[in-house]
């Protein structure tokens, strides 16, 4: 039996089994909720992968959560921010301005609306590929699509992985993000590492192509090539950032339709509501609920005082559930207007590749929806749900739909 949300508020832990629980879906939101209500910051003695000395503090509404996200001058995005230790690299996700802003300069182009807007054809063939392997069945596994496909696209799109590469990197980064054992992990991590790095150096001889990392590559800042360890570095935590959070939101979505076919229906009938309702199960999946700031001088906040060198986890899950924000907090509203989310952060370190997860999200439901109108939850097969310290998504949902008639000569 499940612990009370009251009892899981007094110290936090994603990791608990209580929250990777499929039959108690709404109990980490009730957590939440009380942790909004007692005062502004909970304490949690577990809030990473790895046990942290001290524990963090942990801000679960909204208001607190954009103001700690976009004060980067007392609350810093590298960990070791403010001690004697060190980051090495300088990677875009944990360095501050102005060097952070001087790698965004970088980066942004190639982000751009209207750049991934172009990846739009790939991505839904991308998609439907994926489809294919199970579309005359009847039955299939939409978490392979949430997964799937936002892998293949960085990796084939952004990075220029060689194909017979994509395989195995995507393992690698998902035992890396998820592997029960930190020598598992690390390992992985390595492995990923060489990968990449192999494939720098080789693309720094062979210039002229037009992917991120060729972006990273004919890069100056004040002059000066990014460096070698900087491209590799910044390739990988752009693949980390953009790949599980993506997925997982994405199979939430899916889980919510396959549950909901009302609301599956309505979508369908309704294409023009595609746009809002992604940014509504954005904000309603709320994948990410744990990305920490390290503090650099003393602040106070919400009447509470941080002090130099204490951690602080910004919840944007919870903070997307905040009620004082948006009402009806703890229901999808597919239609919902006035959506200030912060499923993809705030301030500087608002998330770089949005305008290319949205377009993924988009077009993963768009195809499915599509292509399987009718699909729902298989019955007798349960979902299978996983968590850690940051994010959380399905990784199993299994599902019927009616396959495509086919004629006599056996096409579509």
């Amino acid at each position: 039996m499940a612990q009370t949300a009251a009892h899981h508020a007094q110290n936090w832990d994603l990791r608990h089994e209580d929250f990777n629980d499929p039959s108690e879906p709404d109990l980490l939101y009730d957590v939440y909720a009380v942790m909004r209500e007692r005062c502004p910051f909970a304490h949690t003695d577990t809030p990473f992968l790895s046990d942290v000395p001290g524990g963090a503090w942990v801000a679960t509404r909204y208001a607190d959560c954009l103001r700690i996200a976009q004060d980067w001058e007392h609350f810093s995005s590298n960990p070791a921010a403010g001690s004697a230790d060190h980051v090495v690299g300088d990677l875009v996700v944990m360095v501050d301005p102005p060097r952070q802003q001087q790698l965004r300069r970088i980066l942004n182009p190639y982000f751009s609306p209207a750049r991934m807007k172009a990846l739009r054809p790939q991505i839904a063939a991308e998609t439907d590929s994926l489809i294919d392997g199970f579309i005359t069945d009847g039955v299939g596994d939409l978490a392979d699509v949430a997964w799937r496909q936002p892998g293949i696209v960085l990796f084939k799109y952004l990075l220029g992985i060689p194909t017979e590469e994509i395989g195995v990197c995507f393992e690698l980064t998902d035992t890396a993000l998820n592997g029960t054992a930190e020598q598992e992990r690390l390992a992985a991590w390595a492995g990923l590492y060489q990968r990449v790095d192999a494939l720098v150096a080789t693309r720094s001889r062979e210039p002229g192509g037009d992917d991120m990392i060729d972006v990273l590559l004919r890069g100056e800042i004040d002059g000066e090539k990014l460096a070698h360890v900087d491209v590799v570095g910044n390739a990988m935590l752009l693949v980390q950032a953009g790949l599980e959070t993506t997925a997982n939101a994405m199979s939430f979505a899916f889980h919510h339709l396959a549950t909901h076919p009302g609301e599956r229906d309505r979508m369908i009938a309704e294409p023009d509501l595609a746009p809002r309702a992604v940014e509504e199960m954005i904000r309603y999946a709320g994948s990410i609920h744990g990305l920490h700031r390290t503090v650099v001088k003393d602040v106070e906040v919400d009447g509470h005082t941080f002090r130099r060198g204490e951690t602080v986890v910004v919840n944007f899950a919870a903070a997307n559930r905040d009620e004082s924000v948006f009402p009806g907090a703890d229901h999808c509203v597919l239609d919902r207007r006035d959506n200030r989310h912060l499923g993809f952060g705030a301030g500087v370190h608002r998330c770089l590749g949005s305008n290319l997860a949205r377009l993924e999200f988009q077009i993963g439901v768009e195809r499915v929806l599509h292509r399987m109108p009718d699909f729902e939850l298989r019955p007798g097969a349960e979902p299978e749900f996983h968590g850690n310290s940051i994010t959380r998504g399905y990784r199993s949902i299994p599902v019927v739909f009616s396959p495509p008639r086919r004629n006599v000569g056996g096409v579509e």
